[in-house]
Formats: structure tokens, sequence, C-alpha cells
């Protein structure tokens, strides 16, 4: 969604036609489709796919291009015909994976010299301070016309969201499925636990009659189901606190989190949500103060939803720094990328 709001902002504010390259095997008219019922602006735009080699030589030139995953990264630093190489990092994504070889490719992408645009300003920083890097940060926001609050919760039973990912490592999954074990087993018929982010069975992981799974739902409707929790828990293990906070608390539910550094920008503990240390037990205690303190939680809830409605940049805002960045970039940073970076571009280039 990040990816084609910026792309949906430079068209419609800047007239920038927008060409979609998709790394790997897929259908372009599926592709457009998915555009075209998303953000109508974006039904024209143009699509590649980039399935093989010689694709990828014939991608056609551009002014600006902008890599989104670390993958497309290695595909962006063999292009040499557009103008401005950008790098949309959402997330530290080396960190998606055990310290090893794919960890370190990952984390060479950020040494290629890339403008960066980094959602949060935590990856702003890692990226110019570890890295070398220059950058503009685009700021998350909410759309309010879908995620705003409301008070009309059914007083029993409770209702706690989970935002469940087994096969995503830096969402926590296990230790949450423990946590949510032992607090479905302290409140019984009293509590439902929902879970959504992805499909997946709960008896496949021992949690049969103890949680729900409705895996993907529509944009739209997950606010519906926001608006009717007490609590919301998301575990994030990475760099970025994932917009799931972002979203519950701008629908007034009661947020719960790990303790994240990275992260403390946003989610403060006994300020906008409730923080627990990585335990199974510490995180059931937390998920149950929660619960039993709801109406007592009621300025915590409306500070968070305050913060994330109203002290927030609004995406038209976040995307506008972004333009301006993109159409004006730092000079000298080119000019002062190390020659150990510039190495690594050419060599590539002579492969």
């Amino acid at each position: 969604m990040t990816i084609l709001r910026l792309a949906d902002s430079l068209y419609r504010e800047h007239g920038i036609q927008q060409r979609f390259l998709i790394c790997g095997g897929s259908d372009a008219s599926e592709i457009r489709a998915h555009l075209r019922r998303s953000f109508p602006s974006l039904s024209h735009a143009d699509v590649k796919i980039l399935s093989t080699g010689e694709a990828i030589s014939h991608i056609p030139p551009s002014d600006y291009s902008i890599a989104t995953l670390w993958t497309t990264a290695y595909v962006l630093l063999g292009v040499h015909n557009t103008g401005y190489k950008f790098y949309l990092i959402q997330d530290f994504e080396p960190a998606f994976y055990p310290a090893g070889s794919t960890y370190a490719q990952a984390e060479l992408t950020y040494r290629f010299g890339f403008y960066g645009i980094c959602n949060t300003q935590t990856l702003k920083d890692i990226y110019e301070r570890d890295y070398g890097g220059c950058a503009v940060v685009l700021q998350p926001s909410i759309d309010a016309n879908v995620f705003y609050p409301s008070s009309e919760r059914q007083s029993s039973p409770k209702r706690l969201f989970y935002y469940a990912r087994p096969g995503t490592p830096r969402n926590g999954f296990e230790l949450a499925a423990a946590a949510l074990a032992r607090v479905k087993r302290k409140y019984g018929n009293a509590l439902d636990i929902v879970c959504g982010g992805t499909a997946w069975r709960p008896r496949e992981y021992g949690l049969r009659r103890l949680v729900r799974s409705v895996g993907l739902l529509p944009y739209a409707a997950t606010a519906d189901l926001y608006r009717s929790c007490h609590v919301g828990c998301v575990m994030m293990m990475t760099k970025h606190p994932s917009y799931l906070p972002f979203e519950l608390m701008a629908c007034g539910t009661t947020v719960v989190a790990n303790f994240n550094d990275a992260n403390s920008w946003l989610l403060r503990d006994g300020e906008k949500c409730l923080l627990s240390p990585p335990s199974a037990s510490c995180l059931a205690s937390t998920l149950s103060y929660a619960l039993d303190h709801h109406e007592e939680l009621a300025p915590l809830r409306q500070k968070a939803a305050d913060y994330v409605l109203h002290s927030l940049d609004s995406w038209d805002v976040s995307m506008g720094r972004v333009a301006r960045f993109m159409f004006n970039p730092p000079a000298e940073f080119q000019k002062s990328v190390p020659f150990g970076h510039r190495f690594i571009a050419t060599r590539a280039h002579l492969a």
C-alpha cells in the first residue's frame, strides 16, 4: 500500500507516469487489475514482467527508478538508462533472516549508493549513520476515512485482536501464541480472540478452540474489526512498528506490543500503549492487565488516537516531502559515495 500510495501521489500531484517492474513470473493483466481496484489513477500505468535476463536488459529508460525490496535493489544496480536511483526502505530487511549469507546479501544493498526513501525516522538514521546513505523520511500515516475511533464495543465477551503471521519470524508468533493460550484459558468464554494477517489453521499450532483466524480481510473491514476489539496485540522484532499499531490506535483500541527500542518514538509504554518484555508469561500478564483495566485505560487510548489522527503528517504532506526530495536530491551525496560503493557498482556492471 505504501508503494502504491507513493506512485499514486507522484502521478496525481506531479503528472509522473508510472511503470511497475515485477521481478519474477506474474501476469501483467492481473497486476493491472489489482492496481485499478486499489488506486484508479494507476489504471493506465505500464506493467512489465521481469522473468528473464533478457527482460531485465530491455527495461525502458526512465527519469527515476525506485527499488522496493532488497532483491529488487540488485536489479536496479544494473540499470544504466535511468536518471536517479532511489531505495524505498520500509524496514531493516537484513533482520528478516538469520545472520548468514542472505542477511549479508540484503545488508549489502544499503551500500549501493541509492538515495533512500525511509519509512520512519529510525530507518533514515540507520541508513545514513551506518551505511553512509542520504535519505528522506516517508512518515507513516493512516487513512482517517477508514480508521477512526468508536466507543461502541460489546461489554461481553471482550475481544482481543492479534496480528498473526506464523510464517513471518519478525512477528514473534511463537511467543504470542503461547501467551494467547494462557490468556484464553484464564478468561474462557468471557474472551474472544480474533487473529488476522494471513490464512492459517489454529489447530495446526495447538490453538484449536482457543483463537479463531479470519485470515486476510478487505482493507475497510480491518478497521471495522479493530473498532470491535478492546485490545490489539502486535509483535514486531525489527526496526519498524508496522502499520497495525497506527491503525489500532486510530480505532480506539488498546495496543499491546513488545519492547523494541527502534520503535519507541511511537510505542511509549503507559503513554500510547502497553509494552511487554518478549516472554510468554510477561505478554500474557500485560494482555490480562489491558483486558481487566479497559475503562481505566481510556485516557491512554485517547492520547494514542489523538497522536495518530492529529499529530502525524497526513499522507499528502508526507508524500509531498518525498517528491521534493526526489526532484532535487542532494548532489553532494553522489560525489561523496565512498570508493567501495562505486567499486561494487562497477564490478556489478562489468558482470
